[in-house]
């Protein structure tokens, strides 16, 4: 009785020990002293939101003690953070864009910036419109500040034409986003001010969203609710503009740490860092990755 007992006591002494060294080992999220995380977001290196937390100022996160719980915002934008991942992606959420109609014609028109580190996800990203008497266009300045335009057009005779779920351009139309975009501006337009849909659908929608996270209903184009909806984007990051060759050579300032390798972005113009096969963590610290 007395052995079996002494061999519980062991085993639980061994669990208990393996438990304790797991815990310890487990990889840091943020630099020594700085803050962890901001309301339900976890906000890991090389982003930050005190004073040499971020690797850089594009990086900054602000930590608004104004709403409980607490909201992290880009920079000093309006742009709020959901979520954070060390593979070079984050969400933020966007506003609808709207242009309501009544007996006289009304336009709204959006402009909004992306911090210079950042672009739009085009392969995870769409534009949408919903409407029945809707024209829009979002108009995208690239890198190299060339412009670009794209959009499209949604219509319907009635409420009750239109399929939910579908998004083809009747009561609702979609298009894709370029590459490398990392400001845009959305014009809304009619043919007819609403002339015909009035008072079923008195306003014309406009957003840019990660794909899957709308799904069209008639519903939204009657009233005024839709203003208020918010739509998860995501967005591209990267460390720098140089590749990873040449990052590697200013030790002082080369992201990548120990047990991990860089990665060049698509046009070479920036990099990230990966854990080696095996580690896992953080590899923007110093033993981030194990």
């Amino acid at each position: 009785m007395g052995s079996n007992r002494s061999l519980v006591v062991m085993q639980l002494m061994i669990l208990l020990t393996v438990i304790l060294t797991v815990k310890a080992s487990t990889p840091a999220v943020v630099k020594p002293g700085c803050q962890k995380s901001c309301g339900d977001v976890i906000i890991p290196y090389p982003f930050g939101t005190g004073d040499d937390c971020n690797i850089t100022a594009g990086f900054f996160i602000n930590c608004n003690t104004s709403f409980i719980p607490n909201k992290p915002f880009l920079g000093n934008s309006y742009l709020e953070v959901i979520n954070i991942s060390t593979d070079g992606q984050l969400r933020i959420l966007s506003n609808t864009i709207s242009a309501c109609y009544n007996t006289s014609y009304e336009h709204s028109f959006f402009y909004d910036y992306w911090i210079p580190e950042f672009s739009i996800n085009n392969n995870k990203n769409r534009f949408t419109a919903i409407g029945c008497d809707t024209l829009a266009v979002v108009q995208q300045a690239g890198s190299h500040r060339q412009v670009s335009a794209t959009g499209c057009f949604s219509l319907c005779d009635n409420i009750t034409d239109v399929s939910n779920g579908s998004c083809s351009g009747n009561g609702c139309c979609q298009t894709s986003i370029e590459k490398d975009v990392r400001s845009y501006n959305i014009s809304l337009g009619s043919l007819f001010n609403h002339t015909y849909v009035l008072p079923e659908n008195p306003c014309s929608y406009a957003f840019v969203a990660e794909i899957d996270s709308y799904t069209f209903s008639a519903s939204d184009l009657r009233g005024f609710e839709f203003k208020s909806r918010q739509f998860p984007i995501i967005l591209d990051w990267k460390i720098g503009h140089n590749s990873c060759n040449e990052a590697n050579m200013d030790v002082d300032n080369f992201a990548c740490k120990e047990h991990s390798k860089c990665v060049d972005s698509e046009n070479n113009s920036g990099y990230l860092c990966k854990c080696l096969e095996g580690y896992a963590g953080n590899p923007y610290l110093p033993n981030g990755c194990q």
